[in-house]
């Protein structure tokens, strides 16, 4: 609850020393029926009103004018609008309402800097899947991450939600990377925060990065399968950095040619390659049906994949077949 703890649930409790009152049998079921009949209204009330808006959001008073008004009375306003947004959650259909919460949220932690858990709810409920792998508010979500970070630097749970919202919805693998290194320096961070964060920095292209920290993880590392799992990292990373390469010349190839070179040697021969790349680790690199380069060490990039485009590279593959070198009469 907020840094004044929650005045309305507060006031709603027994304070300390007042749970005599209970064990009197009339006041106990004084207490039953008032509740039954709280209990009975709430079933039997309507849904709470929509609140008033604009097309940008609801109105809502300004936090200047709150400040000055209810100065003494903060903490009671920023629980009144957590209540208002936990209700906003219960009434929200669309994108645009699930949109909503995210300025009760933002107004409560105006009024409330330290009312931590309202960041976190806000940014969880906030994000709306609209089908398709296509989400909608996620900015907002990610703004409420960051507000709350300036107030609580060392939060692992919004380093985390940030990093996930980051790589999973913006597709920002650089930030999400980054987010992943400051939550690896609090002890227990599991070991696996590291390894995608690796992935993450070659995913952005950020190739030297990924670089110095898996040789930095592998120098440090007090076992040998840590230590393996590193050293065959920055092998795929070294491999990550050719593919960029060839795919950079097939990109010129088509841009010159008007078509697709059929095989990396092409390329070579054409001159948009100084040489025939080696695979660090001893695969032969190759063009698949996309236009993508790949090496059979490893079909798969070091990026982030789904199950889906795994199966179509399998099906391209499959239907293709792998072309590695091709007749010195080709051009």
């Amino acid at each position: 609850m907020s840094s004044g703890g929650s005045t309305v649930l507060r006031a709603a409790l027994p304070q300390e020393g007042g749970l005599s009152q209970f064990y009197n049998p009339r006041e106990l079921m004084r207490s039953v029926v008032l509740c039954l009949a709280v209990c009975a209204i709430a079933v039997m009330a309507e849904k709470p009103a929509k609140p008033l808006r604009t097309k940008d959001g609801p109105i809502l008073p300004r936090r200047e004018f709150l400040e000055i008004v209810g100065a003494a009375q903060k903490p009671l306003l920023a629980d009144f609008y957590w209540l208002q947004s936990i209700q906003q959650v219960g009434r929200a259909n669309t994108d645009t309402e699930y949109r909503d919460v995210f300025f009760y949220a933002d107004l409560a932690t105006d009024l409330d800097p330290k009312f931590r858990y309202v960041y976190e709810w806000g940014a969880i409920t906030t994000p709306v899947n609209l089908g398709r792998d296509e989400w909608a508010n996620t900015d907002l979500s990610s703004r409420l991450l960051s507000k709350g970070l300036v107030e609580f630097p060392d939060d692992r749970r919004f380093l985390f939600q940030l990093a996930y919202n980051k790589m999973t919805y913006d597709r920002d693998y650089k930030t999400a990377a980054d987010q992943l290194m400051k939550l690896s320096k609090y002890p227990e961070t599991p070991p696996y925060l590291l390894q995608l964060a690796t992935r993450l920095y070659a995913q952005a292209g950020s190739i030297d990065m990924g670089l110095q920290l898996a040789q930095m993880l592998r120098d440090g590392a007090e076992d040998d399968e840590s230590r393996a799992f590193y050293e065959h990292r920055i092998k795929e990373l070294l491999r990550e950095r050719l593919l960029t390469q060839i795919d950079e010349a097939v990109a010129a190839y088509q841009r010159d040619r008007g078509e697709r070179p059929k095989a990396v040697p092409v390329l070579v021969r054409a001159g948009y390659l100084r040489a025939m790349p080696i695979d660090p680790l001893e695969g032969q690199f190759f063009i698949d049906r996309q236009g993508r380069a790949r090496s059979t060490s490893g079909i798969y990039r070091l990026e982030m994949f789904d199950q889906k485009k795994k199966d179509e590279l399998r099906e391209d593959i499959a239907a293709g077949g792998i072309q590695f070198d091709l007749p010195e009469e080709m051009p």
